[in-house]
């Protein structure tokens, strides 16, 4: 992904033997369930856009990798609780740590990470009021997550699935985003529209995802097909093919109540133009990330930024 940008591929690999020394413990099962979980792949975006937004400023790896980091290794831990709350039996293709270890060790280790990242927070020597950027991305990431349990089985609006998904999924890019950028030192108004091209990322990423749940494999993507249905996640193009095809509602209760096949109403969801309207407005959200990073200077970070933007 970063071909083009040979410093910011440097750093990265860079950053990625920083993280594994980072999660070194006096603990042998901590310190192997943890480099499992963090070091098993995935993409780095997230930190990817704190070391990158920094380098648009004043760059220092002292400062920059610990925040990084900190991102990383939160992220990681939101997932691990996810995968608890959801009986994930894989991520990314390999056993949950959940499914391994079992839920009270899978509990700890999330926890364990948590502590982690503040530690790494504290070791960026920002100030604390630099800092609350993460602090409200966690609370609002909860309250994300709090949302989506509890609406399980509920058909929402568009509008209040973009609010839930900004909260889960956009917020933590943003914070990166924010987090790099104060690293960094640049003014005001470059966190702004910093922290609104990370949401307006991660809304769109999570839109990707959700299109990606219908129609990517198991072996591709190494998560179960059509996993949020069945677990009582309406996600987008479902939302769209109810507001399009009423008649589906009915088609869908019926399947939480253990009728009706996934496949068919896929289908339907499909024939009433569920991924076709969510495409539209993942597009809409691509536009605005680009509409933000043109309201930057023209240096290495906005143009690899731009350049992701194109992967979604």
């Amino acid at each position: 992904m970063w071909d083009n940008y040979p410093e910011i591929k440097t750093e990265l690999a860079a950053f990625e033997d920083y993280l594994a020394v980072k999660l070194a413990s006096h603990n042998e099962f901590l310190q192997t369930a943890c480099r499992n979980a963090v070091l098993s792949g995935g993409k780095r975006l997230r930190p990817a856009f704190t070391i990158i937004t920094a380098m648009s400023g004043n760059y220092r790896r002292e400062v920059v990798f610990p925040a990084a980091a900190a991102i990383e290794i939160l992220h990681t831990a939101t997932l691990i609780h996810d995968d608890i709350i959801d009986c994930a039996k894989t991520r990314r293709g390999q056993p949950t740590v959940a499914e391994k270890h079992g839920i009270n060790l899978a509990v700890y280790t999330g926890d364990y990470l948590l502590a982690k990242s503040l530690r790494l927070l504290v070791e960026t020597r920002l100030k604390p009021e630099r800092l609350d950027v993460v602090a409200k991305a966690v609370s609002m990431l909860c309250e994300g997550e709090i949302d989506q349990y509890l609406s399980k089985y509920e058909i929402a609006s568009v509008h209040n699935y973009l609010k839930r998904i900004m909260r889960k999924t956009g917020i933590l890019f943003s914070a990166a985003c924010v987090l790099g950028a104060k690293a960094g030192d640049l003014d005001e108004a470059s966190l702004r529209l910093y922290g609104r091209f990370g949401l307006s990322f991660g809304t769109a990423f999570q839109i990707k995802d959700d299109l990606l749940d219908m129609e990517s494999s198991e072996r591709v993507e190494g998560k179960p097909v059509i996993n949020d249905l069945k677990e009582g996640i309406v996600t987008l193009p479902v939302i769209y093919a109810v507001k399009n095809n009423p008649e589906l509602r009915e088609e869908i209760r019926e399947f939480f109540d253990g009728k009706g096949d996934v496949r068919q109403i896929l289908s339907r969801v499909t024939a009433a133009g569920g991924p076709k309207d969510s495409q539209a407005l993942k597009q809409r959200y691509v536009d605005k990330c680009l509409k933000y990073l043109s309201q930057l200077p023209d240096n290495i970070a906005t143009r690899a930024l731009h350049e992701v933007v194109g992967w979604l």
